[in-house]
């Protein structure tokens, strides 16, 4: 959520969050065999990112949510949330197309 690193204070609230954290409905984990706290990769055809798994009802059942872009020195492996969006632009505007993708979770 507070991506601004330059900023001393910004980092130590993040850094209380424990790295960075995939949100899963508790029904999704559960399907899955995935418990809250669970180190997981969340993946797709562009790429695998781990993430600290938090179990919550704030995650709509079918979706997942990666809260805040992390600096690679603050992700706890070797790539950051981007690593799972597309390189394309979007066909209105010729945007990024990132904040919207389709993975799968698996445990680490």
């Amino acid at each position: 959520m507070l991506p601004f690193y330059e900023q001393e204070e910004l980092r130590r609230k993040q850094g209380k969050q424990g790295g960075m954290r995939l949100l899963i409905n508790p029904m999704d984990a559960a399907n899955r065999g995935l418990a809250d706290r669970q180190r997981v990769f969340a993946f797709n055809a562009n790429g695998e990112v781990l993430f600290e798994l938090a179990v919550t009802d704030k995650a709509q059942p079918g979706v997942v949510a990666a809260e805040g872009v992390w600096w690679l020195a603050y992700a706890l492996g070797n790539r950051g949330v981007n690593a799972l969006t597309s390189q394309r632009l979007t066909d209105r505007g010729e945007g990024s197309a990132f904040y919207d993708n389709t993975v799968e979770v698996r445990a680490d």
